[in-house]
């Protein structure tokens, strides 16, 4: 029997009947199963449940019950689903299908670390119009695993049936910002939802900014389910916000005069070169799509990891039909049972069988604008959150439109976790579909990383809010997006290295070998010759990533000479004699060492981590792989802390200058000895990363903006960590090595580092010899690395590389050639690479 009690809804149209919130069915165990289509290994317990009995469930155990929905909408399923013991392979499902059967979507899905027996409540809403719905409770676990499902509650308003027409339309349109002079365009729905025709006799004129293009609507009668179109326009003729008012006249008894609220925001152009329609689509949008399908996407719990694809442009997508200006805010993401999570490695047992905060993406609450079919996000960079682990870089994504998405658009994101305090990097994508007001929620996965002792997969979907706004510096975060794009290097497939290079018999696969580098640990690799970037896949261990030159990377310790080592010799060209002054005089906390040990010592010494100041000489990285390194410094937060670490550490043993020792305190205390200095000549506000490095180099040279920040310690100091902490694209990679290298430092044609100490870093000054790394014929000097080797043509020189810790290379080869990779398994070889690039130009002149 139906239990029911009235509640009143207002509805648009009149209503042939009161409409009653109706129990469809209920269940809450107590009286055991008999209500349900059971097979496998299903029973009830009473141990675990909230009251009475539950249904328990193990193996491939599952329960079932057909609901009849006929005179029913607003139907939702309410249940508690708990779990106990899971392993990683183990799972706790809920499901729905509306299709007799034959698909199943999944509501929600218990797996390892959400297994402590605590019951989790979750409520489903059932799409109107479907006759029956399957639920479905199953278990995929072995014998010694344990699923449970309590309080089963599926409840819906009785039909209501709207006799008189029914106007619907939406509530805003907004058109976001637009130059003056230049115009845009949205296409306006009006439906009838109602069981009568509706006719519709006018609409207001509308003056000024908007117009109306085309109107399907005017003096036009639409049957039930029926719509039609109004084209607007919006060309602003000034500056600042717009909005009007469209009114629409019919025969709809509740809402003969229905509004709809147009907003624009008309800006002045800043740039040359910005395209409105900025790279556009012309497939027909037809795709079969199996995976983050539409209905996946706003009907549903994603369980299972898919295939990459299923977050790429399909070759047949179409221009997306809205545009999307505004805020999109993930709601709770980080609660328990949200999400998926398996992990393939954890040298440091972060994480257990049980639930983690590391387990989950961070709050998301950030603003995007679209310009044509790129999604640009406002806040780029490193973008610090309350979070305990993870911090997000977000970057531009793709929209576009599908068949079967319901006359909607899509958008795929692809974003990275970087760890907290460290540099880790995890690699993910995410995916919706939305119209001009609201969104579905967010898909998300995460299949990759460049990290040598954390690596995992995360995955699933969570309920997401799209708030439509006008973002006022829109232009010039479209503008700072197409002129990167055009600023990318030329690049190609790394197997058109045979091609372009018929006579020189390449064998492409010596680029990236399997015997150097473990091909499931390499995140990407490329070479750079004769002003062509020749680029590699980036596999993820659910397919290739679809958006590699958005891939974004760890720097590591390339930062050593990226950051701290160009912004010493920037400041030797600016500032003469800034490389060879004291610490003392520039550091007060090293004049203040009681034991002196940091007299006599210079920003150069720090740079070339040959202080003289070290604990171990056994092997050069004996003292930055102790465990009190890690403790003292690395996972220190603030400035205070990692100065004092990395001035007491230490005890004098030799001569500054004479004697190298790994040391990422070194470089730590030469970044922050270049930020004082910064300070003291440029004022209080001054920066050495944003001043000397983003500003003066890495802008003319049109580095990617999520590229332009860096790691800093969380205090008000936000001092650079100096050595690591960097983040690159491939592109930014290929830029800032061959600016170094090739170009020895001159932008349009002007120097912008010091050229003398340019050449003792890139070894090119006999007068200066390098320190001598003591092993592996390493050397070491200006912050640069280089390998003494015997090359094609028989000559002996060093070739200078920046490294990075678990894998990380930027080799300049004598040639002008660069080879790069970016890998996770600590292999540092590239003797194939080497002998492979001497065919592209003789290394022996």
């Amino acid at each position: 029997m139906k239990l029911s009690s009235l509640i009143p809804l207002i509805i648009g149209g009149v209503l042939s009947q009161p409409v009653y919130s109706e129990i469809i069915f209920s269940d809450d165990f107590d009286s055991g199963l008999a209500q349900w289509d059971i097979s496998g290994n299903v029973t009830t317990d009473s141990n675990y449940s909230l009251s009475g009995s539950s249904a328990y469930f193990k193996e491939t155990g599952q329960l079932s019950k057909t609901i009849d929905l006929s005179g029913s909408l607003g139907v939702t399923v309410e249940y508690s689903l708990a779990s106990r013991l899971l392993e990683n392979s183990d799972y706790c499902y809920a499901e729905y299908s509306i299709n007799g059967g034959v698909n199943f979507v999944t509501m929600s899905v218990l797996g390892n670390g959400q297994d402590n027996g605590n019951f989790y409540a979750h409520n489903q809403s059932i799409d109107d119009g479907n006759d029956h719905v399957i639920v479905r409770f199953r278990a995929q676990t072995g014998g010694a695993d344990h699923c449970y499902v309590e309080n089963v509650l599926i409840q819906g308003d009785s039909v209501p049936v709207i006799l008189e027409p029914n106007i619907v339309v939406p509530d805003s349109v907004s058109f976001g910002s637009v130059i003056m002079g230049n115009g845009a365009e949205r296409v306006l729905s009006v439906e009838n939802t109602g069981q009568q025709p509706l006719s519709i006799t006018t609409m207001s004129t509308l003056t000024g900014d908007f117009a109306i293009v085309t109107d399907t609507c005017s003096n036009s009668e639409l049957p039930q389910s029926g719509s039609c179109d109004i084209t607007v326009s919006y060309s602003p003729q000034s500056i600042g916000g717009h909005n009007a008012t469209l009114s629409i006249q019919s025969n709809d008894p509740d809402t003969p005069q229905a509004t709809i609220a147009l907003l624009g925001n008309g800006i002045e152009e800043h740039g040359q070169g910005y395209i409105e329609n900025y790279d556009p689509l012309n497939g027909s949008g037809q795709y079969s799509r199996t995976e983050l399908t539409y209905e996946d996407l706003n009907a549903g719990t994603i369980t299972q990891r898919v295939s990459t694809e299923a977050f790429a442009i399909p070759a047949q997508a179409a221009q997306p039909a809205h545009h999307f200006e505004g805020r999109i805010t993930l709601n709770n993401p980080g609660s328990a049972g949200v999400g998926q999570f398996s992990e393939h490695k954890d040298t440091y047992r972060y994480t257990s069988n049980a639930d983690d905060p590391r387990k989950h993406i961070p709050d998301f609450d950030y603003e995007f604008v679209q310009t044509g079919t790129h999604l640009v996000p406002v806040q780029r960079g490193i973008l610090l959150n309350s979070h305990a682990y993870w911090e997000y870089i977000l970057e531009p994504g793709r929209v576009w439109k599908e068949e079967g998405d319901n006359g909607k658009s899509r958008a795929s994101i692809p974003f990275a976790l970087m760890q907290k305090n460290s540099n880790c990097v995890h690699n993910g994508l995410m995916t919706f579909t939305y119209d001009d007001n609201t969104m579905s929620d967010v898909a998300y996965q995460i299949a990759s990383e460049t990290c040598l002792y954390y690596q995992f997969d995360m995955w699933g979907s969570v309920d997401a809010t799209y708030i439509p706004s006008v973002i006022s510096n829109s232009l010039e975060i479209k503008q700072a997006h197409q002129s990167y794009e055009s600023s990318k290097i030329p690049s190609k497939p790394i197997q058109e290295l045979a091609v372009d290079f018929p006579s020189a018999n390449i064998e492409v696969a010596n680029f990236g070998h399997a015997s150097e580098v473990t091909p499931e640990h390499m995140t990407f690799f490329g070479v750079f010759a004769e002003g062509v970037h020749y680029t590699s896949g980036c596999d993820t261990r659910q397919g290739s990533h679809p958006y590699c030159e958005r891939l974004r990377v760890p720097s590591y310790s390339t930062a050593k000479t990226t950051l701290a080592g160009t912004a010493s010799m920037r400041l030797e060209l600016l500032y003469p004699g800034y490389m060879d002054s004291q610490l003392t005089e520039l550091i007060p906390q090293a004049a203040s060492d009681p034991e002196g040990d940091w007299n006599d010592v210079t920003p150069n010494n720090a740079i070339d981590m040959a202080t003289g100041n070290y604990r171990l000489s056994s092997g050069y990285l004996s003292d930055e792989y102790s465990t009190a390194n890690d403790t003292g410094f690395f996972l220190v937060l603030d400035h205070a802390g990692k100065l004092d670490y990395s001035l007491s550490r230490y005890p004098r043993k030799a001569q500054p200058g004479t004697f190298f020792n790994y040391h990422t305190t070194d470089t730590y205390i030469a970044t922050v000895a270049a930020q004082n200095f910064v300070r003291n000549e440029r004022g209080a506000t001054a920066d050495v990363f944003a001043d000397i490095i983003v500003t003066d180099i890495w802008k003319p040279l049109n580095v990617d903006l999520g590229t332009q920040d860096t790691g800093r310690t969380y205090d008000s100091e936000s001092m650079p960590f100096g050595g690591y902490g960097l983040t690159y694209l491939r592109d930014d990679i290929v830029k800032i090595t061959k600016f170094t290298s090739i170009d020895r430092g001159y932008i349009n044609g002007q120097p912008m580092l010091d050229p003398a100490e340019l050449e003792i870093a890139m070894f090119a000054d006999p007068t200066s010899p390098p320190l001598d790394v003591r092993a592996d014929s390493k050397y070491y000097s200006n912050s640069m690395w280089s390998k003494r080797k015997v090359l094609s043509g028989g000559c002996e020189d060093y070739v200078p590389y920046m490294s990075g810790y678990g894998g990380i290379q930027f080799v300049m080869l004598p040639n002008d050639v660069i080879y790069y990779y970016v890998s996770d398994n600590n292999e540092f070889v590239w003797d194939k690479a080497l002998v492979e690039a001497g065919k592209l130009a003789a290394y022996c002149q």
